[in-house]
């Protein structure tokens, strides 16, 4: 009987000790992440923004952006429209790299919510697309091209439907386009549920991508508007924006555009403007020049 007690004593001992040792050991983890989390909240929110130009829209709101000229053989002009959560800075490794292969002006702008610009929440691609149209003007007698990575694909599209005889063609890189997208939205309501703790960019993408599946939707119709040249280039292996439906809900409803052309990038994920620019560089170089032919599909090689 005495050796039961001791037993018991000696149980009731270890699961007080390892009670203990956990609930310690669950108190350093969370400070460890509260400290990390800490850190990555002031690293996005301090962010800075390259621009250092803005242009003021009918409704008071600001565009912020950034020119780059330069004498390259090329006409006309490019505008870069980045995505969600990002800024100008978004395009850095295309102007370094491959500057000299794009058209002589380049206009890269934070997108309304971000950056510079004026901050808040605009979820409207229709509002996201009026903020380009100080930028559509002709430059050497042509008119721009736009380039849209993720949400800025759907963007640009939105202002090739709007301004269809202002924009001489489109680039989707990695276009978040397909209004039929599964999207993990009990996720992203979930996030908006703690947006108090969430860094400002965060938080207006997160608002974004709620509501680009209705915004999608409702430019659906709208698509056989585009007239302009599109070229779509996308990763075979993009988890945020798969290929396969997206490109096939594209080709299906662009059906008045001059011609849609498919890059399609094999083991290649969504940040395609980090990964391939060269392939961006060729896209906007083929349709500032006028050369893009109808292609159903090009595949890049491995």
């Amino acid at each position: 009987m005495q050796i039961l007690r001791a037993m018991f004593r000696w149980a009731a001992r270890a699961l007080r000790w390892v009670w203990g040792h956990k609930r310690k050991s669950a108190g350093y983890s969370g400070a460890f992440v509260g400290l990390v989390y800490s850190c990555v909240f002031l690293l996005v929110s301090c962010a800075t923004s390259p621009t250092d130009q803005t242009a003021t829209l009918s409704n008071g709101h600001t565009v912020a952006y950034l020119t780059s000229d330069r004498e390259t053989g090329l006409p006309g002009s490019v505008v870069l429209v980045h995505g969600a959560p990002a800024d100008a800075s978004s395009w850095d490794r295309l102007l370094a790299g491959q500057r000299d292969e794009l058209p002589g002006e380049v206009v890269v702008i934070d997108r309304l919510g971000y950056g510079n610009s004026t901050p808040g929440r605009h979820t409207s691609l229709a509002t996201q697309a009026a903020a380009l149209e100080p930028f559509l003007r002709p430059i050497d007698g042509m008119r721009p091209v736009l380039v849209g990575h993720s949400f800025g694909g759907p963007v640009v599209l939105r202002a090739a439907v709007d301004y269809a005889d202002q924009v001489a063609g489109v680039v989707l890189v990695a276009g978040a386009c397909d209004a039929y997208m599964k999207d993990a939205q009990w996720f992203r309501r979930s996030i908006d549920f703690i947006a108090l703790v969430v860094p400002e960019p965060w938080e207006v993408s997160n608002r974004e991508l709620l509501d680009l599946t209705d915004e999608n939707r409702a430019m659906e119709p709208m698509l056989d508007r585009v007239t302009c040249p599109v070229v779509i280039i996308h990763g075979e292996w993009d988890a945020v924006c798969p290929h396969d439906t997206t490109v096939a809900y594209l080709q299906q409803r662009l059906v008045n555009a001059a011609e849609v052309c498919v890059v399609s990038l094999p083991r290649t994920g969504h940040n395609i403007h980090l990964s391939h620019p060269g392939e961006i560089a060729a896209a906007v170089r083929r349709l500032a020049s006028g050369e893009a032919g109808r292609v159903a599909a090009e595949t890049v090689p491995e």
